[in-house]
Formats: C-alpha cells, sequence, structure tokens
C-alpha cells in the first residue's frame, strides 16, 4: 500500500532534482529517501528514476505520476492555506446582504477598509429590501444582514445604534435657510414619497396623518438613492436615511427634522449556524464604524449645509 511519506518523498526529488537535496526538504538523511523510493518503486512496480553518471534522471512513468501527485499536493496545500488564513482570521468567505440606502455607499467604504488588513478574505456585497435579505440568510446565501430593526423572528439579531431619517432638498429650495426641518415644513410641498415595502415609508406617512400634512406627492420609489437623485433634479423635497443622504450630500442639502423620526438598524445572522471568527470581527468592527459616522453625521453643522446649498 502506498504511504504518504513515499509520495511525499517523490515529489521533493522530482522538484529538487536529486536525493541529497530532497532530504534537505524533508529533514531526512538521504539514505531514509532513497529508501523510500525504492519502497514507492516496489508499490508502484514502476521504474521511477535512472541514473547517468552523478545525474538522477526521471522516467516518462515518473512524470506522469508526478503530475498526478502534484495535483494532490496543490490541492492539499490549498486547504492548509486557507485553514491558516482561518486560524489568522485573514482568510475564508464571507457573504454580506444589506439594505440599498447602506450597499450604495457607507458599506463598501468600510468593506474596503475590512479587506485591507485581510487580503486572503473574499467578500461579497448584495443590496436588497428587508424581506429579500432575510430569505437569504435562512436560505444559507448569506452570512450576515443588515436591515431594519422591526419584529425579526427565525433568525439571531445583533443590534446597531438608531439613526434619524433627514430631509433633503434641491440646493436653491426655500426650506435651505432653516437648521431645522418640521413635518408641517412640508404642507403643500413638491415631494418624493418612499413606498413600501419601505419602513420609512411607513413612519413618514404616520406623522404625516397624524398632523393633517398634506404633500404634493410628485414621484413614488422604493429606494431612497432615486429619491435622493429626484430632489437633487429638482422634482421636489423628500425624506431618507442619513447614509444615502450622505452619499448624495455634494448635490442636494441635508437638514436635521425635529421631532426626530429614528430607524433601528439589526444585524441578522442565521440561528442554526454558529458565527465564524471572521463574521464575528466583521459584526464587532462594522458596529463600531457605524456608532462613528452616526455621531460625526447625525448633528449636521448648519454653516456647512449653507455652504452647500450655496454653491
Amino acid at each position: 500500500m502506498l504511504k504518504h511519506r513515499q509520495v511525499e518523498a517523490f515529489r521533493a526529488v522530482i522538484i529538487s532534482g536529486s536525493m541529497s537535496s530532497a532530504a534537505g526538504i524533508l529533514g531526512i538523511t538521504q539514505p531514509a529517501i532513497s529508501r523510500l523510493i525504492r519502497d514507492l518503486e516496489h508499490e508502484t512496480r514502476l521504474n521511477l528514476f535512472e541514473r547517468s553518471g552523478s545525474r538522477l534522471i526521471a522516467t516518462g512513468d515518473a512524470m506522469a505520476l508526478y503530475r498526478e501527485v502534484d495535483r494532490s499536493f496543490v490541492g492539499l496545500e490549498r486547504i492548509m492555506g486557507l485553514a491558516r488564513d482561518l486560524r489568522e482570521r485573514r482568510g475564508g468567505a464571507l457573504r454580506i446582504a444589506a439594505l440599498p440606502g447602506l450597499a450604495n455607499g457607507f458599506l463598501p467604504a468600510f468593506a474596503a477598509g475590512f479587506l485591507a488588513t485581510r487580503p486572503s478574505l473574499k467578500m461579497s456585497l448584495h443590496g436588497m429590501n428587508s424581506h429579500f435579505v432575510l430569505e437569504w440568510i435562512n436560505s444559507g446565501q448569506c452570512d450576515l444582514g443588515i436591515v431594519e430593526n422591526t419584529q425579526l423572528t427565525g433568525v439571531t439579531i445583533e443590534d446597531l445604534p438608531s439613526s434619524d431619517m433627514v430631509a433633503v432638498l434641491p440646493l436653491h429650495h426655500r426650506l435651505v435657510e432653516r437648521d431645522r426641518i418640521v413635518p408641517e415644513d412640508f404642507d403643500n410641498e413638491d415631494f418624493i414619497s418612499l413606498i413600501q415595502p419601505s419602513i420609512m415609508h411607513v413612519m413618514v406617512d404616520a406623522i404625516m396623518r397624524e398632523r393633517g400634512i398634506i404633500r404634493r406627492i410628485k414621484a413614488e420609489t422604493p429606494l431612497s438613492m432615486i429619491a435622493c437623485g429626484m430632489v437633487s433634479a429638482g422634482f421636489g423635497v423628500s425624506i431618507v436615511d442619513l447614509f444615502t443622504a450622505d452619499r448624495y450630500s455634494s448635490a442636494l442639502v441635508v437638514r436635521p427634522i425635529e421631532p426626530p423620526i429614528s430607524i433601528n438598524w439589526a444585524i441578522v445572522l442565521p440561528s442554526h449556524i454558529k458565527a465564524s471568527s471572521i463574521t464575528n470581527e466583521f459584526i464587532a468592527e462594522f458596529r463600531s464604524s457605524f456608532r462613528d459616522f452616526l455621531s460625526e453625521k447625525s448633528t449636521p453643522d448648519p454653516a456647512t449645509m449653507a455652504d452647500g446649498a450655496s454653491s
């Protein structure tokens, strides 16, 4: 029966070109290498090497055998390399699904920094609404998701800090003079509305109904990024999440809303699979970056915003 040590010695001889060099590679004596090669030839009933003076020449049978052996060793080396990367938390794969507002800017920027220190890690990012994020998590298509935290079931939940929605206005709109926007400011305004399945749509509509505010709905979209694009083109005003607003802040004006309309966020994980080390590292670093972003952006400087409005 073939033994792994025999095959290992054979590969070392082919790669190095001599018994002595192969012995040095494997850290054993030259006689031990010679014995392993003799045993391999006996087991395979093949003549693997011929001598020409001091030179060792591999036969055609030896090279045919080596090609198969090398494929096996390369596969083993890849497995060991992956195991090493996983052990050192530098490799593996991470599949992430998130709401488009995060997937459009904040998440890719964070992911770039996360990957920079983990060059062997393969990451895939997907933007979709909460319903599909949860489907992908439950079906095992993604390792973690980032969604609006409402009544989530069937998943493991890691809470994130909440954030406040913001008003987005065309650069030269009359409301840019305000430091803060109240719901009544939207009365009779051309408005770009988020629509279902957005939870943000439900919250905004509820506040407007409670206060008897009538907006002129000029367009509807399920995506905050489209709403921001329409606002920047002058179609009207809107209320969106802070992450998307920040992404488009050079083309529109962002103002806080009083009283705040808060969004609760969460990272969701499959409930039937224990999170990997790299997943837990991602969660810890993402939560910290998420919190830092909100701390920096949630209280916009009116002077800065005014500068943007006048540009």
